[in-house]
């Protein structure tokens, strides 16, 4: 009888220890995708607001000028890059998401950029939009 009862004890240990087991990974897995979910919303946030806020690399006061030469053959991914690289956006890829959200047409030339420009006013520096261009077109043709 008493080794029923040793072996029923060993039972309800293993299966108290297994479901415990259970219970600590399925918290951490919850607390993981919590976790996930929170940075993912941040990161998001952030390349909205980079995307259709009003975004600079430094104040007005503390703004540094940069030249910057853009050529024919560069890609609207090069040119973010570059950017970047010379610190007068934040993000290459909000930018490259900008840019071809409103269709702008990237100029090729030297420009001189301040960091302390948002992403509207470097690519008025940089670039035409195209459906500027197409209603000036419109225009034109009346």
């Amino acid at each position: 009888m008493s080794k029923k009862k040793n072996s029923m004890m060993s039972n309800l240990v293993i299966s108290l220890s297994t479901d415990v087991t259970r219970l600590i990974i399925d918290v951490l897995f919850y607390i993981l995708i919590a976790f996930l979910i929170v940075r993912v919303s941040l990161y998001a946030k952030d390349f909205c607001y980079q995307l259709f806020g009003n975004v600079t690399m430094a104040d007005y006061e503390h703004g540094e000028e940069k030249e910057i030469f853009i050529e024919a053959g560069d890609s609207t991914r090069d040119i973010a890059k570059r950017l970047e690289r010379e610190g007068l956006i934040v993000n290459e890829l909000s930018f490259y998401v900008k840019v071809k959200i409103n269709k702008y047409n990237i100029i090729p030339g030297t420009y001189k950029l301040r960091t302390s420009m948002n992403y509207n006013e470097i690519l008025d520096v940089i670039s035409v939009s195209t459906e500027k261009f197409d209603d000036e077109e419109e225009l034109e043709d009346e």
